[in-house]
């Protein structure tokens, strides 16, 4: 089993080469995700769809409700792990 930021950094190089292929393409792609990662082929294909400015989440922190956006989760993310 990978590590996260391994998972993510795959995950990341991949999704480009996803967005831009055709259906068949698309199918090989996702099937070589998932036998890399070990995810689910519907939470896979979640993964590879995502685009930056996409709400991914919501949490409430002292009775405010916040949107979790997927620039700022990675980015998040990324200074997690150079600590």
């Amino acid at each position: 089993m990978l590590a996260m930021r391994h998972r993510k950094a795959i995950a990341a190089g991949t999704r480009k080469r996803y967005a831009k292929a055709k259906k068949k393409g698309k199918t090989i792609i996702l099937d070589q995700f998932i036998a890399i990662t070990g995810y689910n082929r519907t939470y896979a294909g979640r993964i590879l769809k995502l685009k930056a400015g996409k709400v991914i989440g919501y949490a409430v922190v002292g009775g405010k409700k916040i949107k979790y956006i997927y620039v700022v989760v990675q980015l998040l993310v990324i200074t997690i792990i150079s600590f």
